[in-house]
């Protein structure tokens, strides 16, 4: 029998990102550190966890960490690993694992590279005792005008299976929304206090 090679194209399609989830310290309280995306790349202002790309050959865990430190100017020494936080996958066959330690180093500190406009840190309690507010957008089905209706049982009446997307914003300044928000969320949520 011939090899099927589903998994593998849709493997195929997928484009890596890793992320790392930074704690540090501010006045004897873990915090979050974010970043404000600069001028310099995509996504300019957002609110952002340190992270990018896959490279060749590199795993997960080992992008986030890279990424930490190029755009934080860390050394690995600066960083303290403690393990995997959650994945997600887009619509648009982006998956992106995010992984969280802590930073070694007072914020006043950290001189970010030009990728970075700022970065700014949040009370870890503070955002666990302040969940995001959620909004769910829904998936409008937008047809060629010469689909063929007609090939389908029931044909325009045809019920579609509905898709939406969740999108939190966390009450902060700057706002974290997004996919930042999203695994902010998601690590909030499953932060153990044990863990300080």
């Amino acid at each position: 029998m011939k090899k099927l090679l589903v998994d593998d194209e849709f493997y195929n399609e997928l484009e890596n990102f890793a992320v790392f989830i930074p704690i540090i310290e501010v006045k004897g309280t873990d915090h979050i550190l974010f970043e404000v995306r600069s001028d310099k790349i995509s996504q300019a202002g957002e609110v952002s966890f340190p992270g990018g790309r896959l490279e060749e050959g590199e795993d997960f865990k080992t992008c986030a960490i890279r990424e930490t430190m190029e755009e934080l100017n860390l050394k690995i020494d600066d960083i303290e690993y403690m393990g995997y936080s959650s994945m997600f996958l887009n619509a648009s066959y982006r998956q992106v694992k995010s992984f969280y330690g802590k930073i070694k180093k007072n914020i006043e500190d950290i001189k970010y590279n030009e990728e970075v406009a700022s970065v700014f840190a949040v009370d870890i309690f503070y955002l666990k005792e302040n969940p995001p507010t959620k909004y769910r957008a829904n998936y409008k089905m937008d047809f060629p005008e010469d689909f063929p209706f007609d090939k389908i049982p029931g044909g325009r009446n045809y019920k579609f299976w509905p898709g939406h997307r969740d999108y939190y914003f966390y009450d902060t300044k700057p706002i974290i929304w997004g996919l930042t928000a999203r695994l902010l969320k998601n690590f909030i949520e499953s932060w153990n206090i044990d863990e300080r």
